[in-house]
């Protein structure tokens, strides 16, 4: 479709005249942003398809609505982060707003280069814009990018097709390098090729793995430490990952070592690598993130370093192998989710579970390990999923215990089918109730002081044969520095903690040493 390369004496097209133009854009409901970004992406595309409007009146209208879309997109990404959001209908929605806006406004930027190359003579003052036009593309495909990593969802391959036509645009001008004032403000300097480079990193950083918040941390690790990110021709240390120009391929790991056709370029952290290894040293001895580190907003130290580790790893010249060898499995399981059902269908005292009918899901295993294993998940069912998750599940032909785990991996497919990948934490669980201590180190009698857990058993000890295990409890029920009592099979053992494995708003689990009490 080029129908915007037809020109006529006059555009009918609403946002034509500049006066009406602001007046339209000015007027947007500002009390609900969702509405308004869902009218800005209309508005871009119908501009793309606008009969007689001039190359530079089309690129004022998309620099307009781009700006006036700004707040909004900001008000927007603070309620669907800060406000648990994330997990609801409504966050839902705000995702394929941000998306669907975030695609429009790249396309529309790449509509205005497009123009300039395929001759349009309205177009001929663009050249000396191409640099801020290709960053100001790329940026917004990056941020389309980044939204659909937030859903978990797949990426239209036609996103690397687009990225690699704008980036080969600004190559062949030899402006691919120019730094530009991209939009205005102190992180507004950049230029096509730092613009780039920021989609690459994010798209290779397995997110997959991150609940959403550590997503949108991500991304801003790559904005702001992209100036050490390297791109170039050649592979080499530091520079092992690859992305062909020629394709709609997205970036992958570079297998070879050498050179393969000639849209093929090589990027990777390079120089950024020992910056965020220092910067997570840091952080772990000051317990705060630098003032001079720009996320958008205040994280907990915890994600911020969680990123950092995960990045160390997946940004490595060798990524992170399974701990164990996966297996194809068609077996089928049930599962039931949260901390408050999982204990409810956990037997006291015993390995056995009861699962309500009401509670739990089939799902459909993919493959397996004693590590873990792989899920299949029909649409319609599992829409409650988000990493983090602890899910209780078992054999659906066996109908025994089976464990407990968390969910580590999530993606959804076009056809809402969930691929979600699950750490197993114990073969079997029992219910227990802690008992909080006297100062001479007896059972408090007040059952008004335990806390209702789950002991989640390990095969672990040390050389004088003291168990070690974990404890999944709700959050606020106990101290988690604080040792507990534990009657189990009619013995009386000490809980001496260890250190907290795992903490979400749903539960924790903290790992334990198991002492038996002697009687004297």
């Amino acid at each position: 479709m080029l129908s915007w390369l037809k020109t006529a004496p006059e555009s009918d097209h609403p946002l034509a005249d500049p006066k009406a133009a602001k007046e339209i854009l000015s007027s947007l409901p500002t009390g609900t942003p969702l509405v308004a970004l869902e009218t800005l992406a209309e508005y871009l595309d119908s501009v793309r398809e606008a009969a007689g409007l001039s190359a530079a009146r089309t690129l004022e209208i998309i620099e307009h609505i781009d700006q006036t879309g700004k707040p909004f997109h900001r008000l927007l990404t603070r309620e669907y982060l800060d406000h648990g959001l994330q997990h609801r209908a409504a966050g839902m929605r705000i995702a394929h707003v941000e998306a669907t806006f975030w695609d429009c406004l790249a396309k529309a930027y790449r509509m205005a280069l497009e123009s300039h190359e395929v001759g349009d003579p309205t177009a001929q003052n663009l050249r000396a814009k191409i640099p801020m036009i290709g960053a100001r593309a790329i940026r917004a495909f990056n941020l389309h990018l980044k939204w659909c990593l937030l859903r978990y969802t797949p990426v239209d391959p036609g996103l690397w097709g687009s990225l690699a036509r704008v980036f080969s645009i600004a190559e062949r001008h030899k402006v691919a390098s120019v730094n530009v004032e991209v939009y205005p403000g102190p992180w507004g300097i950049s230029s096509v090729r730092r613009e780039m480079l920021k989609a690459m990193m994010l798209a290779v950083s397995s997110t997959d793995a991150l609940p959403k918040p550590q997503i949108e941390i991500v991304e801003r690790i790559c904005a702001q430490y992209s100036e050490f990110f390297t791109l170039q021709e050649q592979p080499a240390p530091g520079v092992h990952f690859r992305f062909d120009l020629d394709t709609d391929h997205p970036p992958a790991r570079a297998l070879g070592t050498g050179h393969d056709g000639p849209g093929m370029r090589y990027f990777g952290p390079s120089a950024a690598a020992p910056h965020l290894k220092k910067l997570a040293q840091d952080i772990r001895a000051t317990g705060a993130v630098p003032s001079t580190v720009n996320l958008g907003s205040p994280y907990p130290v915890y994600d911020v370093v969680r990123v950092l580790e995960h990045l160390a790893h997946y940004w490595a010249p060798i990524p992170p192998a399974r701990r164990e060898k996966r297996r194809p499995s068609e077996e089928g399981i049930e599962v039931v989710h949260g901390f408050g059902d999982i204990v409810a269908a956990v037997d006291a005292e015993e390995f056995g579970w009861n699962f309500d009918v009401n509670k739990y899901e089939d799902w459909g295993l993919s493959d397996e390990s004693p590590a873990g294993f792989g899920a299949v998940v029909p649409a319609g069912r599992g829409d409650w999923v988000t990493l983090g998750d602890l899910v209780g599940v078992r054999y659906l032909d066996e109908g025994v215990a089976w464990g407990v785990g968390i969910v580590r991996r999530l993606s959804v497919q076009e056809n809402n089918q969930r691929q979600i990948g699950i750490e197993l934490l114990s073969r079997g669980a029992i219910r227990v109730a802690l008992s909080s201590l006297r100062s001479d180190g007896t059972h408090n009698p007040d059952p008004r002081t335990a806390v209702d857990a789950m002991l989640l058993p390990s095969s672990s000890d040390n050389s004088v044969g003291r168990l070690t295990t974990r404890i999944a409890v709700k959050p606020g029920s106990f101290d988690l520095r604080s040792s507990y009592g534990l009657m189990l099979y009619g013995m009386d053992y000490l809980l001496v903690p260890k250190g907290v494995i795992e903490q979400t708003e749903d539960y924790a689990i903290a790992e334990y040493r198991l002492l038996l009490k002697t009687v004297d």
